[in-house]
């Protein structure tokens, strides 16, 4: 309790007075009930605490909160200032919660401060059911939004954090929930390379951003459950990496390990083999049994209390063990929950998320007037709770607008039709879609999946538009007026089959919500009328969309061959491509400068230099907006099997009409390596062929910016740690 002595000091104090009973307690999280925290210790005046709350995007399932974009909403700003204010604004309403909590004595589910967020697994396949809590399929992508979370969940103090953020699921945790197979029981069958080149990356970044926790997966990995893999969660994660957090595992994951995997026989070798292999911390489903393994030196006594330690460091550094006043997180108060300035941060992320996918003679933006007659039809366009997806805050409908009361101002004249009674639209009314449209000069229809179709727990087995989704969304373009504008807005985070939207000419645009949360209304008006700032599109996919499922390899299989756009066949031309999105306005990439010197028109970098260079955009459109630049790299004249392509950097930047701007980029050195087949990554001579513009290189579907290229040598070589 003596603020004075180091973090250490203190630690190894506590953790010495610590009986196996009271160990046992605290690793077990409270044991059979994964809603009971860590029992409090009288004696020693300790507290109770529970370890598991959501904040994934809004204080989860917790009461009132300010609800923000589901995860990949927020993946689809390419925003890092995006990512880190709304984690920001997370951690403090949950900080203020706990606050009060405390004050009158109250503890329980999900009133902690500890965040099982964020999801940083890989978007490998539309199909499965967590898309919508990941940050999409590219590792670069993924781990530079998770950094970005992370810091802005925990804080900047130098002392104390304001809650702590904990990266999961580790690893190859991609797919599939329930099709074909359970999760608890999936074997993950991964190359060396595919492990390190795509599944591992996001983490180590989580692990540099200096993320207090890690989570452990269901799956098993090359036969080993994760959280008994001593090679992923000791040998990479501790040794590799120099993680000094802990490990907690998802909720029944260690008694998997025996009832689901078959990897062990007995409560006591289970503890045993996953404590040893490196958890700390078990978000139990069941009964545990740490003292008869201490008893059975099965689980030696000292390794129990190093687990111990980096539990205690994070509630220590949570301000349990300190007086009130020298946290400052201890003064936030209630008035911070949905505050005006966390409303307004919700608005501006949900108008940064919508991906303009299809605008044909720009037909967006509609002028912000009243037209005479509008239709708002389809099954997402007044379902409140399916638009938040996940792992969201409570829905309260004194700050929830959805799409028809958003969209409802553009019309002196308004009919609408759900046409389904829910996402899945097994009992598709027709009537209600014609009877909606018949006189239509604009008509929106809302589609989607929800977590009616697509959550944990919930796979699809196809792309295809649920039930009658397609039908109804033909029905509204065949008895529309010849003349009518017709929007669709599609709300889903796994890919949906649009080609037929894609090819009909009367569709004359489409936009790709994601989950927008309390805002959508609000935001998609905003947006689709160019009202106000964050209004120009400039939102980008941060996964591959397929055309159909019969681009897709089998959910199970984790070879990344045919999977994103690291890795598409020649042949497998997606219907949007990732890093995909239009504007409103259109850029222009003009001069680069790389600080480097020049041999024979060639940039040379030494192996193990950072490239650092610039470009300057201009937008010559009409309308200022944002954009965002996106810096690929190519590997030439290597042997070793490299990506296709590779995202290195990006930026998202606002630009005046008729303005330049400069855009500063860097290639770190380490974003050179390639993974060599005797384990380690090594920059090796070769040339790089860079690319930066608002798109990838080489896609057939552009967004009306240009692409400017240049060559790099890499001299020497350099084996990395």
């Amino acid at each position: 309790m003596d603020p004075s002595l180091t973090w250490d000091e203190r630690v190894h104090d506590l953790v010495s007075r610590l009986t196996e009973e009271e160990m046992m307690n605290q690793m077990a999280k409270g044991r059979a009930d994964i809603k009971t925290g860590a029992p409090s210790i009288p004696r020693l005046g300790i507290g109770e605490y529970d370890w598991a709350t959501e904040c994934l995007h809004g204080d989860a399932i917790a009461g009132n909160a300010t609800s923000f974009p589901q995860a990949i909403g927020l993946a689809a700003t390419w925003s890092k200032d995006v990512l880190y204010r709304v984690a920001e604004a997370t951690s403090v309403e949950v900080r203020a919660k706990n606050n009060n909590y405390t004050k009158h004595g109250l503890y329980g589910f999900h009133m902690g401060l500890s965040c099982f967020s964020p999801v940083i697994n890989i978007l490998r396949d539309p199909r499965w059911g967590r898309c919508q809590e990941t940050y999409g399929e590219d590792p670069h992508l993924t781990g530079a939004l998770a950094q970005s979370f992370v810091r802005g969940l925990q804080g900047g103090h130098p002392r104390y954090i304001r809650a702590s953020a904990a990266c999961k699921h580790f690893d190859a945790h991609s797919g599939p929930e329930n099709i074909p197979k359970s999760r608890l029981s999936f074997n993950s069958i991964v190359s060396e390379r595919d492990w390190r080149t795509t599944f591992l990356p996001a983490f180590k970044d989580c692990v540099d951003a200096g993320v207090y926790s890690i989570m452990c997966s269901y799956n098993s990995i090359n036969g080993v459950p994760a959280c008994a893999n001593k090679k992923l969660l000791t040998d990479i994660l501790r040794n590799e990496w120099g993680f000094s957090g802990y490990v907690v595992s998802d909720a029944g994951a260690i008694e998997n390990v025996w009832h689901f995997h078959n990897y062990t026989t007995n409560d006591v070798d289970t503890v045993a083999t996953t404590v040893n292999a490196g958890v700390n911390l078990n978000l139990a489903a069941g009964t545990v049994y740490e003292p008869q393994a201490i008893e059975q030196v099965k689980l030696p006594d000292q390794i129990v209390r190093e687990r111990m330690k980096p539990l205690w460091y994070t509630r220590m550094r949570l301000g349990e063990f300190d007086p009130d006043y020298m946290n400052p997180y201890s003064n936030i108060n209630l008035g911070a929950i949905q505050s005006k300035v966390h409303q307004e941060l919700s608005l501006e992320t949900a108008m940064k998320s919508f991906v303009l996918l299809k605008n044909i003679d720009n037909t967006l933006p509609l002028p912000n007037t009243r037209f005479h007659w509008i239709s708002i039809v389809g099954p997402m366009i007044d379902s409140p709770e399916q638009l938040f997806g996940s792992y969201a805050p409570t829905y309260d409908p004194k700050f929830t607008v959805t799409p028809y009361y958003g969209l409802e101002r553009l019309g002196g004249n308004i009919t609408s039709g759900q046409g389904c009674e829910d996402n899945k639209c097994e009992h598709y009314a027709k009537n209600d879609i014609i009877n909606a449209v018949y006189v239509s000069e604009v008509v929106f229809v809302c589609l989607g999946l929800g977590t009616e179709v697509e959550a944990e727990g919930k796979d699809r087995d196809t792309i295809d538009l649920p039930g009658g989704q397609l039908q109804l969304l033909k029905d509204a373009v065949k008895y529309s007026p010849e003349n009518a504008i017709i929007i669709l807005i599609i709300f889903n985070a796994g890919a949906v089959d649009l080609s037929w939207a894609e090819q009909n000419s009367k569709i004359s645009a489409i936009i790709a919500a994601f989950y927008p949360g309390q805002t959508t209304g609000t935001a998609l008006r905003k947006l689709i009328t160019h009202d106000g700032p964050y209004s120009v599109p400039a939102a980008r996919l941060p996964f591959t969309w397929p055309k159909s499922d019969g681009q897709l390899p089998p959910m199970v299989n984790y070879n990344m061959t045919g999977r994103t756009y690291r890795y598409l066949k020649d042949d497998q031309e997606p219907l949007y491509p990732f890093g995909y999105g239009l504007s409103y306005t259109q850029f222009q990439y003009d001069h680069v400068s790389v600080d480097l010197p020049v041999k024979d028109g060639v940039y040379i970098v030494n192996a193990g230099d950072d490239l650092n260079g610039s470009v300057f955009v201009k937008n010559k459109g009409q309308y200022e907006g944002e954009e965002v630049s996106q810096v690929y790299i190519q590997w030439k004249n290597i042997e070793i099997q490299t990506p296709k392509l590779q995202l290195v950097d990006f930026a998202r930047q606002h630009i005046p009409t008729k303005e330049y701007i400069k855009v500063d980029f860097t290639i770190a050195a380490e974003k050179m390596a390639v993974w060599t087949d005797d384990g380690g990554w090594i920059i090796l001579p070769c040339t790089l062929h860079v690319f930066i513009g608002g798109q990838q290189p080489f896609q057939t579907k552009p967004v009306g910016s240009n692409i400017i290229s240049f060559e790099v040598k890499i001299q020497g070589q350099k084996m990395l740690k």
